[in-house]
């Protein structure tokens, strides 16, 4: 199947399908059209984060990569070693835009890190952003004749009331579907089945998909830190739904740049998910923060919620609940015996470091 000079759309075929991908194992043949072997050439979306910086020092520093396009709506410059450029870029750009800016650059592998990270008002924005960018990526990549693209997903994909409170945990064979309720862990999923539905009709690209745990460090600012901080720092309660105390994951600054970094340069394609061995459950987290639960019925604390976000006055809306309501732990087994990974950090160590750095920058 090929998308050239067609426009791709979001087919029932991948919003419905219960196609599971196959995980093969195959070169990473970095060679031009005259068979000469070319060093690695990385487009990066995203990439004025922190967790996009420490991937490209550490590319920057590699022989084997030649140049980094840094591409992000917001654009930052960031000092590596090797030749790069980064260009202000909004990826619901049309993606020709994006297809001849990446064969200008003789661009080879493409790393997929921008997303609406945090919560906003404007539905059709945040969609834009995460669905109709990451299409606009593999569009592009596909029509600029990119060898290699790496997708950085999530484990909310997973979110469902159905899922498991104790191993075994959920597999990468698992359909991720997401929460509708919460627009993140909705578009994570939808985006991930695309993802392997272009995985899937497009053998010639190697394409390796992650389902990530949420990242703690000390680096962090992200919706964890947002909710541990509302509705003031010094807030002593976090609020709970009565009844529901899921285990949690999480997976270290550090972890994550590493994974991402082998991936660009690995020979491997499939779905992986990536998590710190260990679970802690929401209670623990809350409490390991120095707060305590405040447990409310779900009938009272959605609809408190969602008024809250309606009138401005929280930073995320009641769908979010479903995140610290339902259990949705990934089987990081994959990661260590197929992608070959041994993790640095467990869940509890990467939780640590984040609180360690919030605790440190209290007045």
């Amino acid at each position: 199947m090929s998308c050239k000079g067609k426009r791709l759309r979001l087919s029932a075929s991948f919003l419905d399908s219960d196609w599971c991908p196959q995980y093969n194992v195959l070169p990473f043949e970095t060679t031009s059209s005259e068979g000469l072997l070319m060093k690695l050439r990385l487009a990066i979306t995203g990439s004025s984060g922190y967790l996009a910086q420490l991937i490209m020092t550490r590319l920057g520093s590699d022989s084997d990569c030649e140049y980094i396009l840094g591409l992000d709506i917001a654009r930052r410059v960031w000092e590596v070693g090797c030749e790069a450029e980064f260009v202000q870029f909004d990826m619901t750009t049309p993606w020709e835009t994006l297809a001849e800016l990446l064969q200008r650059r003789r661009i080879n592998a493409g790393l997929h890190l921008a997303w609406q990270f945090n919560p906003i008002h404007d539905r059709k924005r945040h969609r834009e952003v995460d669905v109709q960018g990451t299409v606009n990526f593999f569009r592009a990549a596909e029509a600029a004749g990119l060898k290699r693209i790496v997708y950085s997903g999530s484990t909310t994909a997973y979110v469902n009331p159905a899922n498991p409170s104790a191993p075994p945990w959920i597999s990468e064979d698992t359909r991720p579907t997401g929460t509708p309720r919460y627009l993140y862990s909705k578009h994570k999923g939808e985006v991930d089945r695309f993802a392997q539905e272009f995985m899937q009709g497009h053998p010639e690209i190697q394409v390796i998909i992650f389902r990530g745990a949420i990242v703690l460090g000390s680096h962090t600012q992200n919706i964890v830190s947002k909710m541990m901080d509302w509705p003031w720092k010094s807030f002593p309660w976090m609020f709970q739904v009565r009844g529901a105390d899921p285990p949690m994951q999480f997976i270290s600054e550090e972890d994550t740049a590493e994974i991402l970094y082998r991936a660009v340069k690995s020979e491997i394609r499939g779905v992986f998910n990536f998590a710190g061995d260990g679970v802690l459950r929401f209670s623990e987290v809350v409490r390991a923060g120095g707060k305590k639960p405040l447990a409310l019925p779900a009938p009272l604390l959605y609809p408190f919620t969602g008024l809250l976000w309606a009138l401005r006055l929280s930073p995320f809306p009641a769908g979010i609940l479903d995140l610290i309501r339902y259990p949705w732990v990934a089987d990081n087994t994959r990661l260590k015996t197929v992608f070959g990974y041994t993790l640095q950090h467990t869940s509890r160590q990467a939780l640590d470091s984040f609180l360690g750095a919030r605790a440190g920058s209290r007045p």
